[in-house]
């Protein structure tokens, strides 16, 4: 491919930047900024990295609300400054309609190849200012010919996010988490066991010290026998005295027993390490099984591409946090929160925060999902269904999970 230079308006929304970029693997990027949407640049650089493209940058700053002449001579000096043989394109698609309005003429005056992204048509319209432009695109303006490179990380670091790892094999899991779906009866005799009123951790609530964790590990959890068979070959937990009894993992008593006899200075980070296999291990049993069922679903939907079960999430010197289920449908990320559910589940202030972490993550272009396992009835699950259509957030429930067309649009 002939060396490109990417002249593009820079916006809020990052998505009609990053196409291109992954479209062309240009050499050279030009982004023309404002002082509001000037730290974009530098994340769509890094996106492009993650995808395995990391080209020359210049970042040319705008005024505030930039109008057609500055951005048209912005442009223009940007093009006359283009190198001898390289290929220079004007993406006209971002920043305001006054800008595009500027880079299209001034693309249109040099007669130089444009484009407009079409993310609802999820297709490149070529500018008509040089017919150089189907050659570069070798005729094909789809957006099938990136498709492998749009990735949950790479459309998470197009909008900031720092990190996003690739997540959970869930397919170990599955018969486990098919047995409790499909055995109601099993599923609540296996809840019962770790936070029931008699259970492991009664009402959830778990120990606060290593001391106090250690003896937890050598107490039995009495499970129904498919059960406790399935979560031992799942190496979820370890077999216990019977058949129907279980054990949680071990795996990190050495430390906790350290962090009991002995004072150290990353003590909490420590501590939180060490009891996270012991807490999963419970919080699978008592309900992220359910994950693992809405991630077969959407697998078996064939519309989601680069599923992530239990991906972590995190910005740069900060804390991560555990998604439950990410993927990628066409340009948009995939966000699904998965709860079991109950009758004292608390699930409408949940709704707001699904709508905030799928933006956070896709920007506007995201598709978000609240999964219930059990869902409300009544008013409670009126009002549920009224703010989640509100907010653009599609439900999903223990008896449509597995239904033909319950994630199409």
């Amino acid at each position: 491919m002939q060396p490109t230079t990417l002249i593009q308006l820079i916006s809020e929304q990052t998505i009609q930047n990053l196409l291109p970029i992954l479209r062309l693997k240009p050499q050279k990027l030009v982004h023309l900024v404002t002082p509001r949407t000037a730290a974009r640049s530098a994340v769509l650089k890094a996106a492009a990295k993650a995808a395995g493209i990391d080209p020359e940058s210049e970042s040319i700053q705008l005024s505030d609300m930039p109008g057609i002449p500055e951005c048209f001579n912005v442009v223009t000096e940007a093009l006359s400054k283009s190198k001898e043989g390289m290929q220079t394109v004007v993406n006209f698609t971002g920043g305001t309609k006054l800008m595009s309005i500027g880079a299209f003429a001034a693309a249109q005056t040099k007669k130089v190849p444009s484009l407009y992204v079409d993310t609802q048509d999820a297709c490149f319209v070529d500018g008509a200012t040089s017919p150089e432009m189907s050659t570069l695109l070798s005729g094909d303006w789809s957006f099938t010919p990136i498709r492998n490179q749009l990735r949950v990380d790479v459309l998470g670091i197009a909008n900031g996010v720092s990190r996003i790892t690739s997540g959970e094999s869930w397919q170990v899991m599955l018969p486990l988490a098919e047995h409790l779906f499909n055995h109601i009866s099993d599923e609540e005799a296996t809840h019962a066991a770790v936070h029931g009123p008699t259970g492991l951790f009664p009402k959830g609530l778990e120990p606060r010290t290593p001391k106090d964790w250690l003896p937890i590990l050598d107490k039995p959890i009495r499970l129904p026998a498919p059960v406790a068979m399935l979560a031992v070959e799942a190496d979820l937990v370890r077999p216990g005295p019977s058949d129907s009894e279980v054990l949680l993992p071990n795996s990190t008593r050495a430390e906790l027993d350290h962090l009991v006899n002995h004072q150290v200075p990353d003590f909490a980070a420590r501590y939180f390490k060490a009891v996270a296999p012991i807490q999963q291990a419970a919080a699978f049993l008592t309900g992220a099984w359910w994950e693992v069922i809405v991630s077969d679903a959407a697998q078996k939907s064939s519309l989601f591409r680069d599923l992530r079960w239990s991906a972590q999430v995190g910005e740069r010197n900060g804390p991560d946090t555990e998604e439950d289920i990410l993927g990628v449908d066409g340009v948009e990320l995939l966000y699904i929160n998965c709860k079991r559910g109950g009758a004292k589940a608390r699930l409408l202030p949940l709704l707001e925060e699904v709508r905030a972490r799928a933006a956070t993550m896709g920007g506007s272009f995201n598709r978000r999902f609240l999964a219930v396992l059990q869902p409300p009835h009544g008013k409670v699950a009126a009002n549920l269904q009224q703010q989640a259509a509100k907010l653009g957030i599609r439900l999903i429930t223990g008896d449509n999970v597995y239904q033909s067309g319950i994630f199409s649009r």
